[in-house]
């Protein structure tokens, strides 16, 4: 698996690349409402939990969870598909994690039957109509070259098919334009 051969090039993005990292973050923070306890499926080296507030992570590269757990976030090795949790969380987190799923809708699905009643879901990804997606699929990113970037409004649809209701959708700009998209969904029906 990538994330486990290319950790430290993965994680070491984010001390090179520190003015971009706060923007997403910012945008974030901007998007998510309080919440008591939080899951970042996807969680990878924790660095967004750990800004966030975000208690566990899930994720399936032991390098990135041995990262996550060093920067003090409660891991769980596992799959996004099969989430090992039943109704105990009011947020669960898909930050830039989307793309890089086998089957992003079953994982939404798993997501929501991981939320309390009124718990909300929050996805940030980089939307397949963005500059950015072209930029880094023309570039062929170490990374996102496995990536399946999807378009905000599918980003959506995907999110209703699961059984959330939508309530916000928010586009920031990184470097072109609408590079970064926020889908924020409340799962209103046990």
């Amino acid at each position: 698996m990538i994330f486990d051969i290319h950790w430290k090039r993965y994680d070491a993005w984010y001390d090179r690349n520190r003015d971009l990292f706060k923007k997403e973050l910012d945008f974030i923070r901007k998007n998510i409402e309080s919440f008591n306890l939080g899951l970042e499926v996807g969680v990878g080296s924790g660095r967004f939990a750990n800004e966030l507030g975000i208690e566990y992570g899930i994720d399936i590269s032991i390098q990135m969870l041995k990262l996550a757990k060093e920067r003090g976030i409660e891991v769980v090795r596992g799959d996004a598909s099969h989430l090992p949790f039943k109704r105990v969380f009011d947020a669960v987190f898909f930050i830039f994690t989307i793309c890089f799923l086998k089957d992003p809708l079953q994982a939404l699905i798993s997501a929501r039957n991981v939320l309390v009643e009124g718990g909300k879901i929050l996805i940030c990804a980089i939307p397949k109509e963005s500059k950015l997606s072209e930029e880094y699929s023309k570039k062929k990113n170490l990374f996102y070259n496995f990536a399946k970037f999807y378009t905000s409004n599918e980003i959506v649809k995907m999110l209703k098919e699961a059984g959330f209701s939508v309530v916000k959708t928010d586009f920031e700009n990184l470097k072109y334009g609408k590079d970064i998209f926020i889908a924020l969904g409340i799962n209103e029906k046990v």
